[in-house]
């Protein structure tokens, strides 16, 4: 009696709750679309973040145009963009997709632009005496170096991605877990809001610890020297 149950339920209740929304079909769906969003989002800033990292810590001219750009854009708080990305993508998947995307490319650029800029220039010089070329060198020796500085990036903006998601959900609706616990807090259903938390918490454990395992396995020799 001390808590108020309205304010903060129970937790044996939360975690009932928890497990009826995991068995029910219906509980599956929102957090599924919010996997798939806080994934499609992630991958493509990976796929665009670290090539594009890696040009600005390497080639000057791609530095000269793109520092200049994220250094401006970098404190600004994306989540003020969800109006603008609804306006040009639409309610639904697409916005959501494009603003987990964009948050994440930004630390996911700089971790790797700073990684590739620490390479060591000796590395570099033997790769020259060997006759490698500048493009093959970016993929052959400034990325496997950098490869524990983008790891960094990856597991910052694995947080960030599953942030974004339930945020862009909870303001513009369209479906997901943000949708589902700010639709349970309008009606009083505090319960459901404190099990849907539950389930953005695991998903966000679960990825996180991928991502270390993933380090673990690929960057071997860097954890052992650590």
């Amino acid at each position: 009696g001390v808590v108020n149950p309205f304010v903060f339920p129970p937790v044996s209740e939360i975690v009932l709750r928890w497990l009826g929304l995991v068995m029910s079909a219906a509980g599956w769906r929102p957090l599924l679309e919010t996997l798939w969003r806080t994934l499609a989002g992630l991958a493509g800033a990976i796929a665009v973040g670290v090539p594009l990292g890696i040009l600005m810590g390497r080639v000057r001219w791609a530095q000269w145009f793109f520092e200049p750009l994220f250094s401006f854009a970098f404190p600004l708080p994306k989540i003020a963009l969800i109006p603008l990305f609804v306006q040009w993508f639409g309610l639904f998947d697409l916005s959501k997709v494009m603003l987990i995307f964009t948050d994440c490319l930004f630390p996911l650029v700089i971790f790797t632009y700073h990684g590739a800029r620490g390479v060591s220039q000796s590395y570099l010089w033997s790769a020259q005496a060997r006759g490698t070329g500048r493009w093959r060198m970016l993929w052959r020796v400034v990325l496997p170096l950098s490869l524990a500085s983008i790891y960094d990036g990856i597991q910052v903006a694995v947080v960030v991605a599953v942030l974004v998601a339930v945020v862009t959900e909870m303001v513009a609706g369209g479906g997901g877990l943000g949708y589902v616990m700010i639709r349970a807090y309008r009606f009083g259903d505090v319960r459901t809001a404190f099990a849907t938390l539950l389930s953005i918490s695991l998903i966000g454990f679960a990825l996180y610890r991928i991502a270390q395992w993933g380090r673990a396995r690929l960057l071997f020799w860097h954890v052992a020297d650590a």
